[in-house]
């Protein structure tokens, strides 16, 4: 009797252990990420390449396009498709804050804004899963 009770209580410990978990239920973004953005007013479409890691809510990646190189860090919100990074190119020269939503599980759509009075859309789709 008391080894039943004792598996009974493991057996509800590890479920509410397992439901607490702080992983988000939906997308882990971990990996390299191909990206288009237009400037709003602009009809050039730009493109770039980035690696994110993601450790359970929380990003990190690098990023480049023809703006130069970025250090990215952000969140993904948690039980949703949306997410937001903030870039800082390696001189500090330029900031982009990206808002967007996975559309699956190799595809955002967001809007940007930089330090810079910009802003506009970018769309990313991933080409592979980092070793980060």
């Amino acid at each position: 009797m008391k080894k039943t009770i004792m598996l009974a209580v493991m057996v509800i410990a590890t479920g509410i252990i397992a439901g607490c978990s702080s992983l988000p239920e939906r997308y882990n973004m971990t990996g390299t990420w191909k990206y288009t953005f237009e400037e709003t007013g602009k009809s050039v479409v730009q493109d770039g390449s980035m690696t994110l890691a993601q450790e359970s809510y929380k990003l990190k990646g690098k990023c480049s396009d023809a703006f130069g190189e970025f250090d990215l860090t952000g969140t993904i919100t948690e039980q949703s498709t949306k997410f937001m990074i903030d870039g800082r190119r390696n001189d500090g020269k330029r900031n982009f804050h990206l808002t967007a939503t996975m559309s699956s599980d190799n595809e955002f759509e967001g809007t940007y804004t930089t330090n810079q009075n910009t802003s506009g859309t970018m769309k990313g789709k991933r080409i592979g899963v980092a070793a980060y």
